[in-house]
């Protein structure tokens, strides 16, 4: 179900006369184009911190609350905002949109609503992401073993945005979720128990980031059992990976946001690589 078919309609009831039945309500959504408030072309393009992601880009000429519905076929079935929306309407509409790959053609339509009520939607159309210039540099430190956090359990976090980007997200091992604290900035931290002692050769933060620059951890740092603190380490991104070496053997490892670009900081992926 898209924008506009889920408004409130506008219901319109003729009357009838004297001498016959009164007409039948019916609902009447009137729908304007979206042309009629784009102050700029649609824009789509590769997200350089994630490659499992794309960003879609369009201005409007005045506030509204505006969202791209999008899928690989006309039946569409993705639907995506901007978080900086918050609540309320924003003119530079800045979406990230999970799963949309390069070299795939995707349907979209764009709607969205301005202060006074009216909806406007775009025709479908359809979007490509171009290939990437460069692939992301393999990761080239020693040989470690697997991902101990895919075991392990989150017990304890400073903070989540909403359900939707709980702790859980940071060891899903997938790069299409992610946890987002609610504006925690340098004070976020993670905590995640492993279900026994583990040798343990790095670790890995992949930073999740907003489109406005914020939410980005530029560092962090690592606490094993209570005891040793290790860092402060380059986070990484899903497009560049960055593992962090170290020799330590623990069960319970905490990640503190070291430095950051304030805001809603968080993880799309937190990993524990086993010694070999």
């Amino acid at each position: 179900m898209t924008l506009a078919m889920a408004a409130l309609a506008l219901t319109l009831t003729p009357l009838g006369d004297d001498d016959g039945p009164t007409a039948t309500s019916e609902a009447v959504t009137v729908v304007r184009p979206f042309a009629e408030v784009q102050a700029g072309e649609f824009v789509f393009e590769a997200d350089p911190t994630n490659p499992e992601r794309a960003i879609f880009h369009v201005t409007t000429t005045e506030p509204m609350i505006c969202a791209i519905v999008w899928g690989p076929t006309e039946e569409l079935g993705n639907f995506n905002n901007s978080l900086s929306m918050n609540g309320t309407g924003i003119v530079d509409h800045d979406v990230a949109l999970p799963g949309a790959v390069a070299g795939t053609t995707y349907y979209f339509v764009v709607e969205g609503f301005t202060a006074d009520g009216t909806i406007y939607r775009s025709d479908m159309d359809t979007f490509t992401i171009p290939e990437a210039a460069d692939a992301a540099p393999a990761d080239t430190a020693a040989e470690r073993g697997p991902n101990l956090s895919l075991e392990g359990t989150v017990v304890d976090v400073s903070s989540e945005f909403s359900d939707s980007y709980a702790a859980t997200n940071a060891i899903d091992d997938s790069g299409l979720t992610e946890w987002s604290s609610a504006g925690d900035g340098d004070d976020a931290f993670i905590t995640i128990e492993l279900a026994e002692p583990r040798e343990v050769a790095g670790v890995e933060f992949i930073t999740r980031s907003m489109l406005d620059g914020t939410a980005i951890t530029e560092t962090f740092t690592v606490t094993v059992d209570d005891g040793e603190t290790f860092g402060p380490f380059p986070a990484a991104t899903a497009a560049e990976p960055n593992v962090a070496p170290i020799d330590a053997t623990g069960q319970t490892f905490r990640f503190d946001v070291d430095t950051s670009t304030g805001g809603n900081v968080g993880a799309v992926e937190v990993r524990i690589l086993a010694a070999p």
